[in-house]
């Protein structure tokens, strides 16, 4: 069953986004047999000449069918800027594995607005906080059907300082659109706070 939905899961991201440029399979056996997978999408040569379209973007498929998140089945996803390489994008795809396993590995889930610490991003190496929130953090994401129930937990860098305004607000998702009209481009690894 994981397979199948893995399988619907990836064919969702390729009507919405086309075919992926890659997709990485994981296989873990730790606690329980667990299928995975990341759909990993680089920019064409179109995209690398326009800056807002130049991103590298991975989600994980095969979550959606567990349950990470408090608020609604979700898989996780993150775009940086620039076209990663096979080594960054691997690693990048690992840690994305890693981060939607700890809700089951914790006992406690995710939450649309989740401020993490401890994060560990190899394309983020000074970033060590980020925030979960809903790919579409006005209207909220969900795939096409017949996953319309599965929605998306962005994964986003912030320095110390953002994650503090973040906490601050009383809604996540206005606290990140803020932060967003501020000049906030967290796909830029090499970016500085927005907030001092």
């Amino acid at each position: 069953m994981h397979d199948a939905f893995i399988t619907r899961a990836i064919a969702a991201y390729t009507q919405l986004y086309g075919p992926p440029t890659r997709t990485r399979r994981f296989s873990r056996t730790e606690r329980q047999a667990h299928e995975s997978a990341v759909v990993v999408y680089l920019p064409d040569e179109v995209d690398q000449k326009v800056p807002e379209d130049n991103l590298t973007s991975l989600w994980t498929a095969g979550f959606g069918a567990e349950t990470i998140c408090s608020d609604f089945p979700c898989e996780l996803g993150m775009e940086v800027k620039g076209s990663l390489n096979d080594h960054s994008a691997g690693a990048l795809a690992e840690s994305l594995i890693e981060l939607a396993e700890v809700p089951s590995a914790n006992g406690r889930l995710f939450h649309n607005g989740q401020i993490l610490t401890n994060a560990s991003l190899p394309v983020f190496p000074r970033f060590a906080t980020a925030l979960l929130i809903d790919w579409e953090s006005v209207y909220g994401f969900r795939f096409p059907e017949p996953l319309s129930e599965v929605g998306c937990l962005r994964v986003v860098p912030l320095f110390p300082s953002e994650a503090e305004f973040v906490e601050a607000c009383t809604d996540p998702g206005r606290g990140y659109r803020s932060l967003r009209s501020r000049g906030l481009n967290e796909t830029d690894p090499d970016r500085e706070a927005v907030i001092g």
